[in-house]
């Protein structure tokens, strides 16, 4: 290894702890509010929410208020116990964990107005680079086995080290999902897909499958301004044959429109996020052996894979 053990461990520290982000504080509905008949599904399209931000809830106190939901209640707006209200007229909630979020208005007949909001929280994201600058070379001192911080993982041998690394932070290979866009509706017009995916959990390696009658529609994908104002990209761009499955690569904002007619403004438009994967959830459950005097040496079998290798180099 060309790094000392203390050094690896904060170059593993340094690559793969979440990043502390800056905050960023929503004004929902920006200028117009929490109020009623306002799009609150076209306001949330081209932004992206992280863990740490905050949400802010404005409104005339006494004329609306704030009940988190869940997806059941946000799509029938079912209104918790009045005592779960937020109703300050300056309602601030902090994002602090990631996934799908609903929150919906409580007074009578505001949220079937469309008084209501559904967000995806994503995690904080990973610092993009390594360290640039190289370990310096060991001194004398430093092949004597002395750390003021004594951390059990330098108990392990080279190659359990790797595979405890390997187990935490590498992304988990998760079975994917096969999504059928509006189910037994398929894709059409006048169907609300907001509601449709309002309690679905998409991520990276998923499948959309857009079921239609072949000729009677189409699917592009846009970008959120294109999504809002319904714009169609050029007629290249379709996807047509019917049946068309779209596997979700990467995550974030994703959005989707019939191009035909006015399809588009008649409700035949899917907005979704997808999540990255998840990591497995813990150690391994056996500590390590101790090392034999042959581990001492620098050396590894073949089996070891030349990607968990490169992660120390």
């Amino acid at each position: 290894m060309a790094l000392s053990p203390l050094t690896m461990l904060v170059v593993i520290a340094t690559v793969f702890l979440p990043s502390i982000a800056m905050a960023k504080e929503f004004v929902v509905g920006d200028d117009h509010g929490w109020t009623i008949g306002f799009n609150y599904t076209a306001w949330a399209a081209d932004k992206t929410f992280q863990v740490g931000d905050i949400l802010v809830f404005k409104y005339a106190v006494g004329e609306h208020n704030v009940f988190k939901v869940n997806g059941t209640s946000f799509q029938s707006c079912t209104v918790p116990p009045p005592s779960e209200a937020l109703s300050t007229g300056s309602d601030r909630i902090l994002l602090a964990t990631p996934g799908r979020k609903w929150y919906i208005c409580g007074v009578a007949g505001h949220c079937n107005a469309g008084q209501k909001l559904v967000i995806t929280v994503q995690p904080q994201t990973l610092p993009p680079t390594l360290p640039p600058s190289p370990a310096p070379a060991p001194s004398p001192l430093q092949h004597r086995p002395h750390f003021e911080i004594k951390l059990s993982v330098m108990a392990l041998s080279p190659l359990s080290m790797l595979v405890v690394i390997a187990t935490i932070l590498l992304p988990s290979i998760a079975m994917a999902k096969e999504f059928v866009v509006g189910d037994d509706h398929g894709w059409t017009t006048r169907f609300d897909y907001t509601a449709w995916a309002a309690d679905k959990t998409f991520q990276v390696g998923d499948i959309l499958v857009f079921k239609y009658a072949v000729g009677e529609h189409n699917v592009f994908k846009v970008n959120g301004t294109a999504f809002q104002s319904c714009t169609v990209p050029p007629p290249s761009e379709a996807l047509s044959t019917g049946s068309d499955r779209i596997v979700l690569a990467t995550p974030g904002r994703k959005w989707y429109i019939c191009g035909v007619d006015d399809h588009c403004t008649h409700g035949q438009k899917l907005v979704i996020t997808v999540q990255p994967q998840t990591l497995p959830p813990t150690l391994p459950p056996s500590p390590a052996p101790a090392p034999s005097p042959l581990q001492h040496r620098p050396h590894f079998g073949r089996w070891v894979p030349k990607k968990l290798f490169t992660i120390f180099h």
